[in-house]
């Protein structure tokens, strides 16, 4: 059945228009079914980096939940202690591939935040990618723009946090690349961070298609999709979602496979947990979190991304104590699960 829904989206590949951005060179790739999870731990902030509230396991059944049929993984947020908690549990998914996990530290083991607080329990603290399919080698990418906040070393100095970019290629298509990115919170007129990271991050990935790699990228854009920051990543035929905000036209090489999304065409489903008054149609919570493919890798035009709610956990006192017998919502993010068919060249 998969070999001929592969088929059936090559040969719908060479007839599509420019709703997806294909080419008739394009058909000459493999169509490729892809589905990327995404989730924003909060791994520090709320889990104080502990692995034993239930969060880790909440994570992993999700990831192997078979309805979900995961490829690929993207973890924001996370610590490295439950990094090497999730590898653990994830080494099973499939026996066969021993090369399934990478972590890209933000923020040294032994750092302090603003608040005095050890960060991670004094782990490291960055992003992740874990992989059904074997992973080649990892590219980190720390973006030359600075996030705006600060961590402090063991010796007391003041450093700033350093977001970035970690990709690993699927190692049997080298062709095709995986990347998780967490964009920095902070951008205003006069401290335009998220924005320069952003303009930087499209250049990477322009460069990527120049080259003729096919990519997901997920994470944390902080960014909501109607923000005019965006609007060099989707493509100018994703619609404005009603009450948009924005002040100029989508003109970018992407779509963003929530903005399809029957309940907000252009926006998609609310990814995070603070509500927001006066969001496009009515959405009771700000998206933020995303999973973006390239117009022109896109075999078929029927893909989809789907939020979920916020798993409960064991609750955890602002010690970073264990409080047995309550429960809190494991992060402030929900998990991002998107599908495409993708077109994969050979390698390059």
């Amino acid at each position: 059945m998969r070999k001929a829904l592969v088929a059936g989206a090559l040969a719908l590949a060479a007839l599509l228009t420019n709703a997806t951005g294909a080419t008739a060179a394009s058909a000459e790739a493999e169509a490729v079914p892809y589905t990327a999870w995404t989730w924003n731990i909060s791994g520090h902030k709320m889990n104080h980096g502990r692995t034993d509230s239930g969060l880790v396991e909440e994570a992993v059944g999700s990831i192997r939940r078979a309805e979900n049929a995961v490829d690929f993984v993207s973890f924001n947020e996370i610590c490295y202690s439950q990094y090497r908690a999730i590898r653990t549990q994830l080494a099973s998914w499939n026996p066969d591939n021993p090369s399934y996990a990478r972590f890209q530290e933000a923020i040294p083991a032994g750092s302090t935040g603003a608040d005095g607080r050890s960060i991670c329990g004094g782990e490291s603290f960055g992003k992740a990618l874990f992989s059904r399919h074997r992973l080649g080698a990892a590219e980190y990418r720390t973006f030359a723009q600075e996030s705006g906040l600060s961590y402090w070393s063991a010796d007391g100095v003041r450093h700033p946090v350093m977001s970035g970019l970690l990709c690993a290629p699927q190692a049997d298509r080298p062709a095709m690349k995986f990347c998780s990115v967490h964009v920095g919170p902070i951008s205003t007129t006069e401290k335009p961070y998220g924005y320069r990271q952003l303009v930087e991050l499209d250049g990477i990935l322009d460069g990527f298609a120049a080259a003729g790699q096919t990519y997901m990228i997920a994470g944390d854009f902080n960014a909501e999709p109607d923000y005019d920051r965006l609007n060099r990543f989707y493509a100018e035929e994703v619609p404005e979602p009603s009450g948009s905000r924005a002040e100029g036209p989508n003109y970018g090489d992407h779509r963003e496979l929530d903005d399809q999304d029957a309940s907000c065409p252009g926006y998609g489903e609310e990814t995070s947990a603070n509500p927001v008054a006066g969001l496009p149609c009515g959405v009771p919570s700000p998206k933020i979190d995303m999973i973006f493919a390239r117009a022109d890798r896109l075999a078929s035009p029927d893909y989809s991304a789907d939020s979920k709610a916020i798993p409960v956990c064991t609750g955890i006192d602002e010690t970073g104590a264990l409080e047995p017998g309550s429960t809190e919502p494991c992060s402030d993010h929900r998990v991002v699960i998107g599908r495409a068919t993708l077109l994969v060249g050979p390698a390059t």
